[in-house]
């Protein structure tokens, strides 16, 4: 991949997407780089894709959903290379992650609402509530250290760096649902991503404060706006 410019450093990126989504990403964006494909068909594809996953969680086809949410894993990471190997980004692709998002809950939503339906119970509407609950301040303590600092959490510090491939993410979600339904209590799937999700909120925001807290103090030691 000597001369290719598609990579980049970037915060986000736990133990799948680097050691397994990334290889897999990179070779699909070689081959694809002097096609007529485009970044924005990549991502129309994915994220339809992602909501087939969501209907097969609706209607109970878990393993199938679990299998085909890896595919769009993998996908999700090829527009914004491909994008940078054909020179074709933009400030519409950066709303690719609102529609990520989007699907994300879309799924814990789902599946909740089948485990619901098949068993009566409130408790997995609950569990997702708190899990979205979770996942969303975390993202907006990440998305405010990064408009505040300039930069990602993720590669702020040392901690930061290590951390990120456990945190909270949707790839690792993934995962926790594969296992509980290869074992045949996807309901505990929910439990240890609300619990992986709870955790990664208290984490960011610990780290987000002290940054903050560090640059203020460090803006008033030099008499700077902060």
């Amino acid at each position: 991949m000597r001369g290719v410019s598609f990579e980049k450093e970037k915060g986000p990126s736990d133990l799948l997407a680097h050691y397994v989504h990334r290889p897999i990403e990179n070779m699909i964006v070689l081959r694809l780089m002097n096609t007529r494909v485009t970044p924005n068909q990549v991502t129309v594809m994915t994220n339809l894709l992602a909501y087939v996953v969501a209907a097969l969680y609706f209607f109970g086809h878990l393993l199938p959903g679990s299998l085909l949410s890896f595919v769009v894993g993998v996908m999700d990471g090829v527009d914004g290379k491909l994008a940078r190997a054909k020179n074709q980004t933009s400030k519409l692709g950066k709303m690719e992650h609102a529609f990520d998002l989007l699907f994300e809950f879309t799924w814990l939503i789902s599946l909740a609402l089948f485990l619901h339906m098949s068993t009566g119970s409130s408790l997995p509407l609950i569990l997702s509530m708190f899990s979205i609950l979770f996942i969303s301040f975390y993202r907006y303590c990440y998305d405010t250290f990064s408009r505040t600092m300039g930069m990602s959490l993720d590669i702020y510090g040392g901690f930061e760096r290590a951390f990120r491939r456990i945190a909270g993410r949707r790839n690792l979600y993934n995962i926790h649902i594969l296992i509980g339904v290869l074992l045949g209590v996807p309901l505990y799937s929910l439990m240890s991503i609300t619990v992986h999700a709870g955790l990664t909120a208290i984490i960011y925001a610990w780290r987000t404060a002290k940054h903050l807290h560090s640059s203020d103090r460090e803006a008033e030691r030099r008499g700077t706006p902060k």
